[in-house]
This record gives C-alpha cells, sequence and structure tokens, in this order.
C-alpha cells in the first residue's frame, strides 16, 4: 500500500479500530486482553496466494511468534490498526496465555450458512466464535491446551502455541461471548482429527494404493476406530456427517492433504 492509499484507507481503518476498541469496552474477548500478545498485520501475495503477515504495531518490523518483544498491548495495537497502514490485527498463542485457537476454513456459504461439520464443532465447543475476514471462515477461542503446539490436517487448524490469529470480533449470533474453559472438549476434537497416528509411510508404489484402508487397519493403536469407520460403522458418533467428516480428516492425514485421493477413497 502506497502513501496514497494508506492516506486514503485511513479514515476507514480509524473507524475500525475505534469499533473494535468499543468490542473490547463492552466486554468482548476481555479474557485476551490483558495479555501483551497483539500484532497487527497486512496483506501480502507470496507464490501467487494472498498472506497475512504479522507485523509488530511498536516498530511495524515483522513480528515474530516466537519473539514476545515483538508483540504489544491491545491500545498499541488497536493505535497501529488506526493508522491506516495495516488491514487488520491479531493475537499470538503462546505458552504464557491459556488459549487455543480453532480456525475453521471454507465453512460459511456466500449466504452464511454454515456447513453442517462446521456447526457441529462450533457446538461441541460452546465458546466464543467469529468469522474470518473473509467472512467463510471461523475462528473459535477456548481456554485450554493442546498435547503439542498443534497442527493443520484438511480444512481444520488448532494451536495454542506458536501461531498468531487475526481478530475480527465479528461474533457469529448465537454463540457464547466468552471463551470458556473447555480443555475437555478441546482434547476430545483434537484426538477425533489427529488422534495418536503414527508417521504416515507412503506405499511402495506411486502414490497411496488402493489398500490404504489396510494399511491405516493394521495400525496398533487406531485399528478399531478406523476400521470402523472404513466398514460404515458410526457407532459412538452423534451423527454421520461426524463420523463422516472423521473418516475424511483421517484420510487428509495419510494422503497429506490430497484432495482428489481423499475424494477418491471416500
Amino acid at each position: 500500500m502506497n502513501r496514497y492509499e494508506r492516506n486514503r484507507e485511513q479514515p476507514h481503518y480509524a473507524r475500525y479500530a475505534q469499533d473494535l476498541r468499543e468490542r473490547f469496552q463492552s466486554g468482548m474477548l476481555s479474557e485476551l486482553l490483558p495479555y501483551p500478545h497483539f500484532v497487527v498485520w497486512k496483506y501480502a501475495v507470496e507464490n501467487k496466494k494472498l498472506k497475512k503477515r504479522p507485523f509488530s504495531p511498536r516498530t511495524h518490523l515483522p513480528a515474530k511468534t516466537n519473539d514476545p518483544s515483538t508483540w504489544t498491548d491491545v491500545n498499541t495495537a488497536l493505535k497501529a490498526l488506526g493508522t491506516g497502514r495495516y488491514n487488520g490485527f491479531g493475537f499470538v498463542f503462546s505458552e504464557a496465555d491459556p488459549f487455543t485457537g480453532t480456525d475453521l476454513d471454507n465453512c460459511v456459504g456466500k449466504d452464511g450458512t454454515i456447513a453442517a461439520w462446521a456447526q457441529e464443532i462450533i457446538t461441541s465447543l460452546a465458546t466464543y466464535t467469529e468469522y474470518s475476514p473473509s467472512k467463510l471462515g471461523l475462528y473459535i477461542l477456548t481456554q485450554a491446551t493442546l498435547p503439542g503446539a498443534g497442527r493443520k490436517i484438511g480444512n481444520v487448524e488448532m494451536y495454542s502455541r506458536g501461531r498468531f490469529f487475526t481478530l475480527t470480533a465479528d461474533h457469529v449470533p448465537g454463540t457464547p461471548t466468552t471463551i470458556a474453559e473447555r480443555q475437555q472438549q478441546q482434547t476430545s476434537l483434537y484426538t477425533s482429527l489427529v488422534g495418536e497416528l503414527p508417521s504416515p509411510r507412503r506405499s511402495e508404489n506411486t502414490g497411496w494404493g488402493a489398500g490404504l484402508g489396510d494399511t491405516l487397519a493394521r495400525s496398533a493403536r487406531n485399528r478399531q476406530r478406523f476400521q470402523a469407520l472404513w466398514n460404515g460403522d458410526i457407532s459412538g458418533y452423534r451423527s454421520k456427517s461426524e463420523a463422516d467428516f472423521t473418516l475424511v480428516l483421517y484420510l487428509l492425514y495419510w494422503t497429506n492433504d490430497d484432495l482428489a485421493q481423499t475424494k477418491r477413497l471416500f
């Protein structure tokens, strides 16, 4: 963004920053505010893809998710956002805070309809949920930690440290306005998506063979869970869509997010 564009956009971002400030003053996202983990971000095109890159609100240099000196308090971040130099602001998850962020990508239709698989996750976590900047995804915040820093599987990402999430305060109606303590539910979700899976192995042939189900079924820790889903047994799941979603995530994991192969196997 050049100086002319920044000057033209500055009133918009000043209003946006003030709107966020008022929402925070009303109590929204109050659990995050005591932590000096805030950054600002702007869009950047890398490898023909639009990325959100974090910056320090104090120095205006790139922020690092493993360097707290590049983060600041919420007021400094909002002030930087109001200058028009940035497109938004966000929060860095670290070991120094009790939060986990869950990102559900491409789950909101153009008509605002939330996909069934995403709605089930929203219902199970029962905590603060907001729309992403594009309004095509959702961010869910809980007071919980993960067994590891987190990971991405398909359209679901979960992180409790080493990542920053953009914040919009664009609350999803009908969801709680507080960031709830949901350790059990977050762990259950993480386990249902990731499980205790061993590292994926390529078959001796090129790509994955049609015997992927047999390969997965031989995993000692996951044999019963996967084999039941592979054979169409959805007992233990709240709905068929939840069981289907879990099976798809297993397949995405093992095919290294190969959507075409996952679709064929499913």
